[in-house]
């Protein structure tokens, strides 16, 4: 049987206007697709051009020709988050270990946790620190200070107590700081109480011990003649000095967590490079700072001064008055002083140093004092208004650590007087948009210290 032939379908041009209109369409529709995703990815890789080319290379800041760049800014202040967190968690340990009695370690952490919740004070102390740094680093290569790559190595290391050549252990080295001498008439002046003698104690004897047969020397008390300066003998502070012994800590342990730490940072954008930057930066203040008080001396003016505090002025002119009418200064001080800590012993505090940690006020009113004896106009403070007396003034030697203290302001004084002598620093605003909150202070950190 013959198969049965179709008949070709009819195409009009209905059928062709038709197919011509989905194809078309087809075409719109590829287009439109093609030029979306073309969006798409013009607008990512300008996100991705901004977030790491345009946005770490705007300038926050310009120290005479050199640029403070703001991947450099967020990086400083990320890495600056990271090591307060740290501190702070260290001072939250010690201060549930010891309780009642470690209050100092919970108040440190309060105000570490303050500053990092101001966003603004954080990015504003972070880029202050990295202006001073290419001030300092400028300076530093004036007078040819260099930190090298092994320095820098080496102060890593240190920062995690590795130390191939040995630990790092304290040995005494006695420094003498001789305490000052005072005029019969300064004695006189201050009156000073009889200090009691403690009574001995009892002590088992030794077994076996006898009694020497030697006599005991005893020395005369003689009476200090009226023109005689009276002296004490010096004193001994401990100085540590440092005496390397053998290390347990392995170079492949610390490689180890060295590696960890690296990539704990890197997970916050923080390069190994950038690492070695903010070392290198502290090396070179720390030798410029040494360079700048090389020639200072363990010694400071100083003032031994009494005072008598009051509520208001006109009691503290009152009692200036009474004073002048020669009226006892410690009696005064036993009926009218508000500091208890001292007012049974005339007001008495002993040597006051420029840097000690005593209100301005009260110590530009004391150091503005000179001859022995003579009493300031009343001084306002936020504790109410002194009346000071100068017992004495010396320049008197210092123990290491206040020493150390005394080339750290100066140091800094020094350095703030060289940035306030440029014109050539330039702060832009784009920083407090970009300072950054990471890492975020954990709720349970911030539960501990402030609560009740």
């Amino acid at each position: 049987m013959a198969k049965k032939t179709e008949s070709p379908k009819l195409v009009t041009q209905k059928h062709v206007a038709r197919k011509e209109r989905e194809e078309k369409q087809i075409k719109t529709a590829l287009i439109a697709t093609g030029v979306v995703i073309g969006l798409a990815l013009l607008l990512l890789a300008y996100v991705l051009v901004d977030s790491y080319i345009f946005q770490p290379n705007k300038v926050v800041a310009r120290v005479g020709d050199a640029e403070i760049k703001a991947g450099d800014f967020e990086s400083n202040v990320t890495y600056s988050r990271l090591n307060m967190l740290s501190t702070a968690n260290n001072y939250a340990y010690y201060a549930q270990l010891f309780g009642d009695s470690g209050s100092q370690f919970k108040s440190a952490g309060i105000e570490l946790v303050a500053q990092l919740n101001n966003t603004e004070l954080m990015g504003e102390n972070v880029l202050n620190q990295m202006i001073d740094d290419q001030l300092i680093r400028e300076e530093a290569a004036k007078r040819g200070i260099t930190v090298s790559d092994e320095e820098i190595q080496e102060a890593i290391q240190a920062s995690f107590a590795f130390y191939p050549m040995g630990t790092k252990t304290p040995t005494v080295t006695p420094t003498i700081v001789n305490t000052p001498t005072w005029s019969s008439e300064q004695f006189a002046l201050i009156n000073p109480t009889e200090t009691a003698t403690p009574a001995p104690t009892s002590t088992a004897t030794p077994e076996g011990w006898e009694p020497t047969t030697e006599a005991t020397a005893t020395v005369e008390t003689e009476v200090v003649p009226e023109e005689t300066t009276p002296t004490t003998e010096p004193t001994a502070t401990e100085i540590p000095t440092v005496t390397p012994t053998p290390t347990v800590y392995t170079t492949k342990l610390y490689g180890k967590e060295l590696g960890t730490y690296l990539d704990e940072v890197k997970t916050y954008g923080i390069t190994r490079k950038q690492v070695e930057e903010i070392f290198r930066a502290d090396l070179l203040r720390t030798k410029l700072s040494q360079e700048i008080t090389k020639d200072m001396l363990p010694q400071e003016e100083q003032v031994w001064v009494r005072h008598i505090l009051v509520d208001s002025q006109d009691l503290a002119q009152d009692l200036i008055e009474k004073l002048n009418n020669g009226e006892d200064w410690a009696a005064l001080a036993a009926e009218y002083s508000t500091d208890t800590s001292n007012k049974d012993n005339g007001g008495d505090l002993g040597w006051i140093g420029e840097n000690d940690g005593f209100v301005e006020p009260f110590k530009n009113g004391a150091f503005q004092l000179y001859e022995a004896g003579e009493i300031s106009e009343p001084v306002e403070t936020s504790f109410g208004w002194h009346i000071i007396q100068l017992v004495t003034r010396a320049t008197n030697n210092i123990d290491a650590t206040k020493f150390q203290q005394n080339k750290q302001i100066f140091f800094d004084n020094w350095l703030l007087e060289l940035r306030n002598s440029r014109t050539d620093i330039q702060i832009e605003e784009i920083w407090k948009t970009i300072t950054p909150t990471t890492p975020a202070v954990p709720t349970e950190l911030i539960n501990f210290f402030f609560s009740q």
